[in-house]
């Protein structure tokens, strides 16, 4: 089973992420008039006169047409997001989902983890080359773990980098995360970390060094880091890989983020 059950939080700031977006953008459909290929605009934010009764229609082949066709291939492929969560909403709830007060403000944030921090970052800084590495659409990855792991964060529509790098400034020492996973939504990023082999020696005192780092530097479990021990190396534990997840983002939206004395959302 391929769908995410979002916490109610994390589903609402989904909706409401998505419904503000879809105001800022155009709207519109594509059409075949005479044989010709046409863009036709129902809304415009910079143009009032622009309706779904009187759309301003364009051929695909001019300038402002293959600019316009872009804006609402965009317009489409978010409105279908939103209609999906929408109607996801409506299955689990008996009331219209509320609305968000963005940008949602951290109760702490020590490393400045937000969307920027994420974009600055570079990937696959980390120097190990495993004999037999496995192959992925990601690049080459460490493990089969990594690997399934990679695609439950690309089914959740999380942005990711793999193996990043980060100094902790209390022990000196330099680590490559697994990942540093991006919930953008909410403007904030997190490291996350697949824990497992705990039957080797050397691999559990790197774990255990690695997690005395992140502790001593203020990179708070379930915040600024997440943790998936994976007890059973030979069974990828779905659920509970998503569960980690959700719980942090979750747990990263202050309840008073959340504005319940409106009317439904529904665009």
């Amino acid at each position: 089973m391929n769908e995410i059950v979002w916490p109610m939080k994390v589903h609402a700031v989904k909706l409401e992420y998505r419904r503000l977006k879809l105001e800022k953008i155009p709207h519109g459909y594509f059409c075949v008039r005479r044989g010709v290929k046409m863009v036709a605009v129902t809304y415009d934010p910079e143009n009032p006169k622009c309706t779904p009764r009187h759309p301003r229609t364009l051929y695909m082949t001019s300038k402002k047409g293959r600019s316009f066709a872009e804006a609402i291939n965009k317009y489409i492929n978010l409105k279908s997001e939103y209609d999906s969560l929408l109607a996801s909403w409506k299955t689990k709830y008996s009331f219209a989902p509320p609305r968000v007060k963005f940008p949602i403000t951290q109760f702490s944030d020590p490393h400045g983890m937000n969307n920027d921090f994420f974009s600055r970052q570079k990937e696959r800084c980390g120097k190990y080359i495993p004999d037999n590495p496995t192959e992925s659409e990601f690049g080459d990855l460490k493990s089969k773990n990594e690997l399934m792991g990679s695609d439950i964060l690309k089914l959740m529509d999380i942005p990711f980098k793999y193996e990043t790098e980060v100094t902790f400034v209390e022990t000196k020492e330099t680590i490559n995360p697994d990942y540093l996973i991006n919930f953008y939504e909410i403007d904030r990023c997190a490291y996350l970390e697949i824990l497992g082999m705990n039957d080797k020696l050397d691999y559990s005192i790197r774990t255990a060094s690695k997690i005395n780092g992140f502790s001593r530097d203020v990179y708070r479990p379930g915040r600024e880091v997440i943790y998936v021990v994976l007890y059973d190396k030979s069974n990828f534990d779905r659920d509970y890989f998503i569960g980690e997840i959700l719980s942090a983002f979750n747990n990263m939206i202050p309840d008073d983020a959340l504005i319940w004395n409106d009317e439904s959302q529904a665009v």
